[in-house]
């Protein structure tokens, strides 16, 4: 596990850093793959890093872009224009500019059909593998929408699942499974603000199981790397 961190109060340094090994990586994977998905959470700790990934992508070599696809971690189950949409979100924070540039194609962006009856399975059909997550870690824990002791961490799938009683609202949302989850080889942890200070200690306690902290599911196999602002 690689920790990228400082404890100064503005992030933007932080979110640079973490960018630029973000890049390393993505830049290895476009050497040897025809295609690379980048499984994109939502949360506050990651709105510095996506902003640095928008104003940087131009940079991003030509023969590279047109082999990123953008799938989605979770999708809270809306319609795509809500304010509760993942997708309008990250619409508005980095797509929007990215395909206003020409920098991305809008079909290297995989949406989820919120409106199918079993979203999760069709979605699974169009993104059944992501090479690198950006996963924001809520201060209960939570990683997409898998929390603590919740039911969806006994779901076996190897998949997306769909989840009907979210304990933060919306509470239907579909989301990678735990397995899904220790699947992904490459993966990065945002801790970000005092908030998050327990449960990163917490996370980083060998005795608390998965299952009170979902964010441990990445350890099993994964190459991680975690990017604070706190100091444990």
């Amino acid at each position: 596990m690689k920790i990228i961190s400082n404890n100064a109060s503005e992030n933007s340094a932080l979110a640079l850093t973490a960018y630029q090994e973000f890049l390393r990586i993505l830049e290895w994977l476009g050497k040897t793959q025809d295609t690379v998905t980048i499984g994109l959470s939502w949360g506050s700790s990651l709105l510095a890093f996506y902003r640095v990934f928008g104003e940087k992508f131009w940079r991003i070599d030509g023969a590279l872009r047109p082999k990123i696809r953008f799938a989605f971690l979770d999708e809270r189950l809306v319609p795509l224009d809500h304010a509760d949409s993942n997708y309008r979100l990250l619409y508005e924070v980095l797509f929007e500019r990215l395909l206003v540039d020409g920098l991305i194609a809008s079909e290297q962006i995989y949406a989820v059909k919120t409106e199918l009856e079993n979203p999760e399975l069709e979605y699974f059909s169009r993104v059944p593998h992501i090479d690198i997550g950006l996963f924001w870690v809520g201060p209960d824990g939570h990683i997409a929408s898998l929390f603590p002791q919740h039911m969806g961490l006994q779901n076996t799938s190897k998949g997306y699942i769909e989840i009907w009683d979210s304990p933060k609202p919306p509470s239907h949302r579909i989301s990678v499974s735990k397995n899904f989850v220790q699947s992904i080889p490459i993966v990065f942890l945002f801790f970000m603000g005092e908030a998050k200070r327990e449960v990163y200690a917490h996370f980083l306690d060998k005795n608390i199981l998965p299952t009170q902290i979902p964010a441990k599911y990445v350890l099993f196999g994964a190459s991680v790397t975690v990017v604070t602002d706190l100091v444990v």
